[in-house]
């Protein structure tokens, strides 16, 4: 099956998206921090037997444009809204990874009556000053040095890894994940309503407990923890993924699916 390439305007600036299967349910995968939609290549198909899958490059990322900056958490969130409303979603699971997963929170938060459920794959509801002085470092390497700054700084000085997307827009995206030092998720959990899942890998540098963390905040989570596995579960382990995936659907309501 190959996707259906979408370019959606979201108030001044185009999202990128490509778009499989055919819903309800709709899955809409969120990638993380300098990933595009590529990084969902191997459980996009197995997922879009069972309903459709919406794939975003977020603003700034892959084949999406970068609109002026700075970014809050809220303007990601709501070219989401964008996405849903161009497509005729109704309401979506938010499949999101590490910077994915804080924005499909930010979308529940935001757009309640739009999220159905939330999978949550290796992310955080806050940081600590460390990590934010890292964010502050990435986005100061993209707007010195473009793609190849923003790729020495989170892969290190000898990394051959080539990042696709506006480095400048990456920079203001990086400073919305600082802002979980000041301004963290953790205290706003409470308000979301919807099922959640969260799965982690137990190798994952962002570590098992940013999901505990999020878990106990939240009214109606489950937690799975994948054996021997790092930060991109999607990747290395996708069948785990989608069996989670399947397990987790019959506590969306209307929601039955088989992956």
């Amino acid at each position: 099956m190959t996707p259906e390439g979408h370019e959606i305007d979201a108030g001044g600036h185009r999202l990128h998206v490509d778009v499989s299967g055919t819903g309800p349910p709709d899955f809409v995968c969120l990638h993380g921090l300098v990933d595009s939609v590529a990084i969902w290549a191997r459980v996009t198909p197995p997922l879009a037997k069972t309903g459709r899958v919406v794939r975003i490059d977020q603003r700034g990322h892959g084949g999406s444009e970068a609109p002026p900056g700075p970014y809050r958490r809220e303007d990601l969130a709501s070219d989401v809204a964008a996405v849903l409303a161009s497509l005729a979603v109704e309401r979506a699971v938010l499949v999101g990874h590490s910077m994915g997963g804080i924005v499909s929170m930010t979308t529940a938060l935001c757009y309640p009556d739009r999220v159905a459920g939330l999978v949550l794959i290796g992310t955080a509801s806050q940081c600590n000053a460390k990590v934010a002085s890292w964010y502050e470092r990435i986005a100061a390497a993209g707007e010195q040095d473009g793609n190849p700054g923003l790729a020495r700084a989170i892969y290190g000085e000898k990394t051959r890894k080539q990042i696709a997307g506006d480095a400048q827009g990456i920079a203001h995206v990086t400073r919305t994940l600082k802002s979980l030092c000041e301004d963290p998720l953790t205290t706003k959990l409470a308000a979301i309503r919807c099922p959640v899942l969260l799965v982690v890998g137990e190798k994952d540098p962002m570590g098992p407990k940013a999901s505990s963390i999020i878990a106990e905040s939240l009214p109606d989570a489950r937690l799975e923890i994948v054996p021997d596995c790092g930060h991109w579960i999607h990747v290395e382990r996708p069948q785990v993924l989608l069996d989670a995936i399947e397990r987790f659907m019959p506590r969306i309501q209307g929601g039955h699916t088989h992956v």
